[in-house]
Order: C-alpha cells, then sequence, then structure tokens
C-alpha cells in the first residue's frame, strides 16, 4: 500500500466512525457484535473497495423515529448521472420526492454531527438524502433497491457519461432557463455543461450568473473560485452579478445613510471590489454602481473615482443613488482635486472616460442587427450577448414584425443559431409591451428542433404568454395553440405536470378569440395528467381539478394524491404559517393566494412584485415562515434584497413563470417548514 493509499484509508475509516457514531443508530460505532450489522455491511463494504459507484449509507436518527439513506456522487461533476441512477433504481415506488423538481441534492447541517462529517468528506460531491415510509419493510425495501444499483453500476465496464446535446444548443437552454425563471431547470443544465467539458473559468461565470439571478448573495461570494475570476477579463453581466452580490451587505447601512458601516461591511465582504474599478459604468445598474463607487471613495482611487463620478453625471443618475454615498465621493475628488497640481496645460481633448472608449459589440445596436448577427454566428453578436448590450436598446416590440420576419426566414443552421437569443429576447420583452410576432416565431422554432428539455419548456411557456399577451388573432391564436399541442406527447407527463399545468392555466388568463382550439389544447395536455393521477403531488392534483372545472373538462378526479399516504397531514390541518410569494406575474400571485387559500387556511399568503426593496417588503420578508420566489425577468434588487432580509430557512424557488409551478414550490415550501417545527 503506497503512502497515498493508506492515507486515503485512515481518512475513510475517520470518516466512518463519525458516520455511526453519535447520532446515527443503524450501526453504533461499528460495533462488530451488532446484531443488524448485516443491513448494512454490504455498503460499508462497497466504500471501502471504491466500487465504481456512488457511496450509500443508511442513517437511522437516534433522537426521532427518522430514518434516511444518504447517497454521494462518486465524482463532482456527477450530481444529474446519481439522480438519474437513484430515480432508476428506486423512483417513485420507494422514496418520496417531488417528481417536477426531481431528484436533488441536499444542504447538510454542520450543526449534525453525521452531517457535518459528510460535508467534510464528500466535499464538492453532490449528497442526496433520502426517505421512505415509516415501516420496516419499506426501509429494507428501499436498502436493497439501492444495493441493487451499487451492484449493477459497480459491474459495469468503465465508460464516459455523454449527453447528446451539443455544448451551444446546453448554453441556450441555460439561458433559457434563467430568464424564464426556471430554478431547478438551469441547474440541471449546468450540471450536463459541467458533464460535456466546459472550461472551469465559463462554469464560474454562468454559475454566478445563476446565484446573482436567485438572489443567492452570501453564496456567491463563498465561491472558492471567485479569487480566480475576478482576476480575468470578464464579461460585464458577470462582474455586475460579483457587485449586486456585495451591494447586498451595503445596502441597509447605504439606505440609512451610515457610511462607516457600510465601509466597514465593504472591508468584510467586498475584497474583490478593488479588481472590478475598471468597469465601464456603461448599463450597470445601480447596486453595482453603489458598490463601485463607495469602494472608489474608501480607497481614495481618484482616477478610477473621477470616471465614476463622470459617468454617473452623464448619463443624469445621480438621484438615483443613496444621498450620501453621493456627497461623500464629492467630498474626496474636491479634497483630491485641492491637493492636485494645476494642469492649465491639461489637453481636453485627451480626457476621455472608458465608458466612451469602443466597446466589443458595439456596431450592433439593435435587435435586429443583434439577431442577424446571432444567426449567423459573428463575433459581433456573441459580444453583445456576453456584455447584453441588448439590455440598452428599445424593447423587441418596437421591431416585432421585423424579427418575426427575420426568424422565420432562416435557414437550418442560422435558425439552431438564433435560439441562443431566446433567453434575452424573453428577458427584454419582460411583462411589459409584448413582442406577440416574434414570440410566436420562437415557438415554431422551438417545436421545429425538437426543443423540449427541462429549460427549453420553461422558456416556450414564457414565450406563449407572451405572444397571448400580445392579443393575437383567432387563426394566429388557434395555430398558437396548435403548435405548443402538437408534440405534447414528448414532454407532457406526470413529471412535468407542472409546466403543462402552466401551459392551461394561461389559457384560462388570456382572452380567448377561439373557444374551440382553447378547448382542444386544454384537454390534450389535461388528460395526460388524469390518465396518471395516482402519480401527482397533492399541488399538482389540486390544480389539475381546479383547471379542469374551469375550463369545462369534464375529467374525474380523485380527492387526494396517493403517495400523500398516512406519512403527512392534509394541508388543511397545517399550523398557521406566513408565506411570501414573490413573482413580477400579478395574475400568478393572485391565483396562488386563492388556492393557497382553499388548501391550507391556516396559511397566511402575503405577495409582492415589487422592481426593488422596500420598507414593506423587507417586513413581509422578515416576518415570513416560508418564502417563494419566480424569477422570471426578476432583478437582483428585488431577489437578494428579499434572501438578505428572509429570517426563514425555507426559501424556495418556483422552476417555472406560471401558477402551478409556483404552487407546487408553496406546498413544498409549507410541509417543508412544517416538519421542521
Amino acid at each position: 500500500m503506497t503512502q497515498n493509499q493508506s492515507e486515503h484509508h485512515e481518512a475513510l475509516e475517520a470518516f466512518l466512525q463519525r458516520f455511526f457514531g453519535a447520532g446515527n443508530g443503524v450501526w453504533p460505532d461499528l460495533d462488530p457484535d451488532h446484531r443488524f450489522k448485516d443491513r448494512t455491511l454490504p455498503f460499508v463494504e462497497a466504500l471501502r473497495r471504491g466500487d465504481d459507484a456512488p457511496a450509500v449509507l443508511p442513517r437511522a436518527y437516534t433522537d426521532r423515529d427518522r430514518f434516511v439513506v444518504y447517497v454521494i456522487a462518486r465524482e463532482p461533476g456527477e450530481r444529474a448521472k446519481t439522480a438519474e441512477l437513484i430515480r432508476a433504481f428506486a423512483g417513485p415506488t420507494y422514496i418520496t420526492y417531488d417528481e417536477q423538481v426531481g431528484i436533488q441534492p441536499v444542504w447538510l447541517d454542520p450543526t449534525d454531527p453525521v452531517e457535518q462529517a459528510i460535508r467534510e468528506y464528500a466535499g464538492e460531491r453532490a449528497t442526496f438524502r433520502l426517505e421512505t415510509g415509516r415501516t420496516l419493510e419499506h426501509r429494507r425495501n428501499l436498502a436493497g433497491a439501492l444495493e441493487l444499483m451499487q451492484r449493477t453500476q459497480a459491474r459495469r465496464p468503465p465508460r464516459m457519461w455523454r449527453v447528446a446535446k451539443p455544448i451551444g444548443r446546453l448554453l441556450a437552454e441555460f439561458d433559457a432557463a434563467l430568464s424564464a425563471g426556471a430554478e431547478t431547470a438551469s441547474s440541471v443544465v449546468l450540471d450536463h455543461l459541467a458533464a460535456v467539458g466546459v472550461t472551469a473559468a465559463n462554469l464560474a461565470n454562468l454559475r454566478i450568473k445563476r446565484l446573482d439571478r436567485l438572489g443567492r448573495s452570501e453564496e456567491l461570494l463563498q465561491l472558492p473560485e471567485l479569487a480566480d475570476v475576478v482576476q480575468q477579463d470578464l464579461p460585464l453581466p458577470v462582474r455586475e452579478a460579483i457587485l449586486n452580490a456585495v451591494h447586498t451587505a451595503l445596502e441597509q447601512p447605504l439606505a440609512e445613510g451610515d457610511l462607516p458601516a457600510a465601509r466597514a461591511r465593504l472591508e468584510e465582504r467586498g475584497r474583490f471590489v478593488p479588481a472590478l474599478l475598471h468597469t465601464a459604468v456603461g448599463d450597470l445598474g445601480t447596486p453595482a454602481l453603489s458598490a463601485l463607487l463607495l469602494a472608489a471613495t474608501v480607497l481614495e482611487d481618484l482616477p478610477a473615482l473621477r470616471r465614476l463620478a463622470d459617468a454617473v453625471q452623464g448619463q443624469a443618475r445621480t438621484d438615483a443613488l443613496p444621498p450620501l454615498l453621493w456627497q461623500e465621493a464629492q467630498r474626496v475628488l474636491a479634497d483630491g482635486d485641492a491637493a492636485a497640481e494645476p494642469r492649465a496645460d491639461a489637453d481636453p481633448g485627451l480626457q476621455v472616460a472608458v465608458d466612451d472608449t469602443p466597446q466589443a459589440g458595439q456596431g450592433v445596436d439593435s435587435w435586429p442587427a443583434f439577431l442577424a448577427a446571432v444567426a449567423a454566428g459573428s463575433s459581433e453578436g456573441t459580444a453583445a450577448f456576453e456584455e447584453r448590450s441588448w439590455s440598452a436598446w428599445p424593447s423587441p416590440a418596437h421591431h416585432d414584425a421585423v424579427l418575426a420576419n427575420l426568424l422565420d426566414g432562416l435557414e437550418n443552421q442560422a435558425a439552431e443559431a438564433a435560439w441562443r437569443a431566446v433567453g434575452a429576447f424573453i428577458e427584454a420583452v419582460g411583462y411589459a409591451a409584448p413582442a406577440g410576432l416574434t414570440a410566436h416565431a420562437f415557438v415554431r422554432n422551438a417545436v421545429a428542433f425538437d426543443r423540449f428539455g427541462p429549460g427549453d419548456l420553461a422558456a416556450l411557456q414564457a414565450l406563449a404568454e407572451i405572444a397571448l399577451r400580445a392579443a393575437p388573432s383567432a387563426q394566429t391564436y388557434a395555430e398558437l395553440l396548435d403548435e405548443i399541442g402538437a408534440y405534447r406527447s414528448r414532454w407532457v407527463s406526470p413529471e412535468r405536470a407542472a409546466i403543462a399545468l402552466d401551459f392551461v392555466d394561461r389559457l384560462l388568463l388570456a382572452a380567448c378569440p377561439d373557444q374551440q382550439a382553447r378547448a382542444t389544447l386544454a384537454y390534450d395536455l389535461l388528460e395526460p395528467l388524469w390518465r396518471h393521477q395516482q402519480r401527482l403531488n397533492e399541488a399538482d392534483l389540486a390544480f389539475a381539478k381546479r383547471l379542469s372545472g374551469e375550463m369545462d373538462v369534464p375529467f374525474s378526479w380523485q380527492e387526494r394524491a396517493a403517495s400523500d399516504g398516512d406519512q403527512e397531514l392534509p394541508l388543511s390541518d397545517l399550523p398557521p404559517m406566513k408565506v411570501l410569494l414573490y413573482s413580477l406575474d400579478e395574475a400568478v400571485l393572485t391565483r396562488c393566494v386563492e388556492e393557497i387559500k382553499q388548501l391550507a387556511p391556516g396559511v397566511d399568503a402575503a405577495r409582492s412584485s415589487d422592481h426593488v426593496g422596500s420598507a414593506q417588503l423587507r417586513q413581509r420578508a422578515r416576518s415570513a415562515d416560508l418564502v417563494v420566489l419566480a424569477t422570471r425577468c426578476a432583478k437582483h434588487a428585488a431577489t437578494g434584497f428579499i434572501t438578505q432580509h428572509a429570517r426563514t430557512q425555507h426559501i424556495f424557488y418556483a422552476d417555472g413563470s406560471g401558477s402551478a409551478s409556483m404552487l407546487r414550490a408553496v406546498v413544498t415550501g409549507l410541509r417543508s417548514a412544517a416538519g421542521s417545527r
């Protein structure tokens, strides 16, 4: 045995002693005389042998009647692969999980000695915590399924796990998922990108953009690769994401006019900001700009401060900044000017702000030019995409017919490439004036190229919402609905029930110029769910029943989801709780609040669609037992504000922008919050 092997063996045995120590009654201290050791021994031996399979370790809590099994991915990039193995061997038969969200890794409690041992042992590898029924038979069945999974995987000849989709298509799906608010889908696609060999730097940039959208500032600032990331030539959105995360720590003292406290927090949380001081102001949001301005002021970096101040004044943005911060910046500049030598002979023509220097992608300055450049695969289109140049242009609604004609006229390769712009399109349109013709053209693109991945479906739902909000003619309406339903057999299933229900709900909320077309699509989307209703979770079943009645689709639905069993209280019996729902779609918020009142009368649901933080939003976030966020088109100024001020650990994300997606997240969150009481 080599020295490395010896050290690995010692570390493994130390981990096993900790795992089977305090807090785990399955095999106390690995006692060789324990009468039930044979049930756990195969999993321990597989780990000791180093089998080419995920680690499986059972646990029986010693302070309550709870049994779980931890499954640890073999490699850091095998999160999605491990989840698929668990689903294939244990699936909904032996474990309880939300089938729409899928099997997801868990957060491990550092105060729990068993889970802390896993945290230190697993490192960056994903860990899953699986639960089953309370009977001994349930537990034996789950253990048997996972033992079979290990044996089968270990006996397979070594091979690389490959994802069929090319990197370009996965990148487009990732951007689409982020813009459409599909939190879980974006995570799954990110795992796939890691598996196909995207560079570590690019993967870090994508991870930063995702955490920024979700408002998870603390997690972003704790990324181990961040110190290396800031030394690179970063795209503007990544710079802004990092600055947004820093501003989250500065927001409260700046709002209260407490500059000393803001400086102290900047020194504590903003160690990466000096490397970003040369960032061009351009279209930076106010949070990122405030973080830059404070850093330049504290460091008394006069060239950077002067450049920032000139850009702020040139863009007439002084009123958007915290007043005391702007006053302090002006004071530092004045003191610096007074101490400097006179510059009477300076040539004004040489004083060019960094923001005025030519930027990559500057030749692409409108949506038609952008979409044409992206479709052509030009470097100008790539640069405009990466720098989010499109965020400064007039809405795509101003060029709706031109963009739609451009998309419809593309040949196959160009049409495939054009999908990369769909996330930017969804975000640029937002919930303002719709670009219905372009949205419909993107729907045709999705159907033509079989785009039914998790992120693509979320984008398809957002595109349908935009197209329907544009009040299409009866003929266009019927064509749109026919295209959405044409390939429903490829994506409508109990596991994807929420996305199908989101579509049906949008039909109900939108104006209807063709009742027959609406009824046909509603029937086509609900019928597969009705046939497999025993596999629906309680949130999807309840909302499917409601939509069936509202759309006059006469299906007979069972009373409760079969998976509820006797393990959980009905939602109507949950204790009183306060819930904060956040979405920019007020119609979705209204629908969800109504449904929550029906399902869980004891729950007090507050809602918000604010674009930025406010005193009222702060109070609601602080008082909530559960926070559920829909992040389609949301800005860090709102999501980061909520996550910063929330005092609950129960923060959940809708995996889409519709009512069903949000309701599913609410029910999952309510169960989690109630179970922790």
